[in-house]
């Protein structure tokens, strides 16, 4: 490694960065070298094939790359494990899922690369509303189709839809910094069309509370699905079982090996080296050897209100210290549910509510939950049927231990009040939380400008790509449009235009 000179220095075996890498080493004959702090590729992408994993490494992996912990299971997770439970099922750190499936920015990018995923797409949708469940299949909700709502409620809901879907891109991003819930009031008192769009805005942004989802990020959002002629029935999708959604990072970063780069995994970031300004390199502990690695571009693709953690803070601003090191985060509680048989039909389901402000939540704490298994058969043993379901928690409520077991409660007693024969069929559960499913909250003041550029204003030679720094929107297609972004700064090239649909640019 000493004798080894590399063109660009990626921190983190993620999206962001290796999207990045992968542009610059096969577009622009750059030498790449990406270190990766935890044991294998992948940062919050991670996958599991349990037959490989044992309880404790399950636990290892899933704390160090993803801010995520084990809560409880039934059977406890040692017998889940012992027992080989687990053996034909698969499923991530958290919840994951890919906007707009074969049109969004993630297999976009990678089809530009070279190399395109097998993608398995939600085809049907469920909604409850006023106890009631809705189906929706192949984007049969399209035009207002809620029937639910009677034809006042229809127009009203109409009206927000086209204000969003038709609004330029610049005008969204005038709303960054304004509160869905104050957008939405400003336009309509309509109950109903309130909350279907609190309902969608939350499983967009992953915040329950509409006072604090950035109307111009959520706008986005659905400016994106709708141009890209998809819906909530017909939009999300699964990526295959094996090796599950770590074959996004693990492409990325093949594209990188394939030309000349090198990934090491093992490798912690101790410190960015900047002297007068300027990037010289890194230190790094590799297998307990601290090396001194010199190059002159470093792309960080870390946790943004961590990067202080390695990144000297006095070479930057104190306002810019002081509001990144002051971003929340948008965590979840995840259970997977193993059913001996299917019960659930619908490949994705939205509930409005299961508890609120009166159980001590911060606001309605609304449900999701995906059929993985009946998207990729692959995720589930043959007859089975796995559901990933899912809460949205502040970053605070995630170490409430009272909310966190509340959580879990009120999503089982749904499944078991609502879906006939649920009790009886379920085989095992596995509960999760992370903190930090998007580690800065898509929230007024978090998004847009308020968010590191691409390319530091500070420091010459340091750069940002992870879902966290300068892009829209939230989890893998961020953080591959914060690789794009970053691989553009670097090279001075566009590489948003050359690889993304217009609707997927913004």
């Amino acid at each position: 490694m000493k004798n080894e000179k590399f063109d660009v220095i990626v921190i983190g075996a993620g999206v962001g960065g290796p999207t990045a890498g992968a542009i610059l080493a096969k577009k622009e004959g750059m030498k790449v070298l990406v270190l990766e702090k935890a044991s294998r590729v992948g940062g919050r992408d991670i996958s599991f094939n349990f037959k490989e994993e044992t309880a404790e490494t399950y636990q290892k992996s899933i704390g160090e790359a993803a801010s995520t912990w084990f809560v409880k299971s039934d059977p406890d997770l040692p017998e889940l494990f012992s027992q080989g439970r687990l053996n034909g099922y698969a499923f991530e750190a958290g919840i994951h899922t890919l906007m707009v499936t074969e049109k969004g920015r993630t297999n976009t990018c990678l089809t530009y690369l070279g190399k395109p995923l097998t993608l398995y797409p939600a085809l049907s949708a469920g909604w409850w509303h006023g106890g009631q469940l809705y189906h929706f299949e192949h984007g049969s909700e399209q035009g207002g189709n809620f029937p639910w709502m009677d034809e006042r409620d229809r127009a009203e809901c109409g009206k927000i839809n086209r204000l969003m879907v038709k609004m330029s891109a610049e005008e969204a991003h005038s709303y960054d910094h304004i509160s869905m819930k104050e957008w939405i009031e400003a336009r309509t008192e309509n109950a109903n069309t309130q909350e279907f769009h609190y309902v969608n805005a939350t499983m967009n942004c992953t915040i329950n509370d509409p006072a604090n989802i950035s109307a111009g990020d959520n706008i986005l959002m659905n400016r994106f699905v709708a141009r890209a002629g998809k819906r909530f029935s017909l939009g999300g999708c699964s990526t295959p079982a094996l090796p599950g959604f770590v074959q996004i990072p693990l492409s990325l970063c093949e594209v990188i090996e394939e030309n000349g780069g090198k990934v090491i995994t093992g490798a912690k970031v101790k410190e960015v080296l900047i002297e007068r300004g300027k990037v010289k390199g890194v230190l790094v502990d590799i297998g307990g050897t601290i090396e001194k690695i010199e190059c002159q571009i470093v792309i960080n693709s870390g946790l943004v209100n961590e990067m202080f953690r390695y990144i000297p803070e006095k070479y930057f601003p104190y306002t810019f210290v002081n509001r990144v090191k002051g971003f929340w985060r948008a965590g979840i509680g995840a259970v997977y549910f193993a059913l001996d048989r299917q019960i659930v039909k619908e490949h994705v389901t939205f509930t409005p509510k299961i508890a609120g402000k009166e159980d001590g939540f911060d606001s309605d704490l609304r449900m999701g939950f995906w059929d993985s298994s009946g998207m990729d058969p692959g995720r589930a043993p043959a007859g089975k049927q796995l559901l990933d379901a899912y809460v949205s928690l502040t970053d605070q409520e995630a170490h409430n231990r009272d909310l966190v077991n509340l959580a879990y409660d009120r999503m089982m007693a749904f499944m078991t009040d609502n879906y006939l024969g649920f009790k009886e069929s379920l085989e095992w559960t596995l509960y999760t939380v992370s903190d930090s499913l998007v580690p800065v909250a898509q929230a007024p003041f978090q998004v847009g400008d308020a968010r590191p550029r691409a390319k530091c204003p500070f420091v010459k030679g340091l750069y940002h790509a992870s879902d966290s720094s300068e892009c829209s929107m939230a989890a893998n297609d961020a953080a591959t449009h914060a690789g794009i972004i970053a691989a553009s700064r670097v090279s001075e090239k566009d590489y948003v235009g050359a690889i993304l649909p217009d609707y997927a640019q913004d």
